[in-house]
């Protein structure tokens, strides 16, 4: 357990970014507690392996007792979310294409030439589109991709509008 090892430090720690393992299968590198859902992977200008912890040991190494929990509550909605998204009621566009309006995009979900699907994200606000690469095998596994690609756009978006405020 790091905590009792001389050579790491305590205090000083940030947090790069935290991974939600879907189950509590992790272990926390600091205490060496099991079962942790949601690993924080932190960084220390001293201590340059980094730790991946749960999220008691995070509050105590960047002696911050609000932003990880925060950290944390957020990738749990994010999951719950995603677990809702398959229910929610897609619109279909003149082209026979599933659609919907959310979180300030226009997210359209297609058929390829090759019997695969893929999807369409754009920025209602600016214009922005993406086009997913992959290929998905049904309807319900673009939308999924495209749930994730929205998450990821908002993330970047958010970090971008972040860095810009400092």
């Amino acid at each position: 357990m790091s905590w009792d090892q001389k050579n790491v430090p305590h205090k000083g720690w940030i947090c790069d970014f935290v991974t939600d393992l879907g189950t509590p299968d992790g272990r926390c590198a600091m205490c060496g507690r099991e079962e942790i859902r949601f690993v924080h992977h932190m960084s220390h200008e001293d201590y340059p392996e980094g730790l991946d912890v749960g999220c008691v040991c995070a509050e105590k190494m960047e002696d911050d007792y609000v932003t990880p929990r925060r950290r944390e509550q957020d990738l749990r909605n994010v999951a719950a979310r995603r677990k809702r998204w398959l229910l929610r009621k897609w619109k279909i566009s003149q082209a026979g294409n599933p659609y919907l309006k959310t979180d300030g995009f226009h997210i359209v979900i297609f058929k390829q030439g090759d019997d695969s699907w893929g999807g369409k994200l754009t920025e209602v606000e600016t214009g922005f589109s993406v086009t997913n690469k992959r290929r998905y095998r049904n309807a319900d596994e673009a939308k999924l991709g495209a749930f994730d690609g929205m998450i990821f756009l908002k993330n970047k978006r958010s970090a971008s509008t972040a860095g810009s405020t400092r």
